[in-house]
């Protein structure tokens, strides 16, 4: 049994060593996804939603396949030798992440306050700074919303 736990150590260890040079994007992406699970429960709380695991777990399943996703293009980059542009790949997809997970959680948070408040109005603007006015900005953004909005129309449940 002792072996086992040696081994495991040793695994966790290399792997944390690989994954070293991406540690920050790492912690950030776990930072992000607390974030957005914490304002989440509590948006759903407050407008009397029941606590659902299924919910919770496809929320984690979620985050696990996104962190495997970032940690394995390091990895297939680190390899390849390309190690900056296995970087810069990671950075681009926790952009990604910031925007999408970043406009959900502004828009949970506005759930969570008064609709006349100071504090609604500014996390409303911000939402609607990120959701609308960033996407007109970037034209590949802008032509991936309208697509998926398209194929969300199309879509037969």
């Amino acid at each position: 049994m002792d072996t086992m736990r040696y081994i495991f150590a040793s695994l966790l260890a290399n792997i944390a060593g690989l994954l070293f040079p991406i540690r920050n994007d790492i912690f950030g992406l776990v930072l992000l996804f607390s974030l957005n699970f914490v304002v989440g429960l509590f948006a759903d709380l407050s407008n009397h939603r029941d606590w659902s695991f299924k919910k919770a777990f496809c929320f984690f399943r979620d985050a696990a396949v996104y962190f495997v996703m970032v940690a394995s293009m390091y990895v297939l980059g680190h390899l390849k030798g390309e190690e900056q542009a296995a970087v810069h790949c990671v950075s681009f997809m926790i952009y990604v992440a910031i925007y999408f997970y970043g406009t959900n959680i502004l828009r949970n948070a506005r759930m969570l306050t008064q609709e006349h408040s100071t504090l609604f109005r500014i996390l409303d603007f911000l939402y609607y700074v990120l959701s609308f006015k960033v996407v007109g900005k970037y034209g590949y953004l802008k032509s991936y919303m309208e697509s998926y909005e398209k194929d969300k129309k199309n879509m037969v449940v």
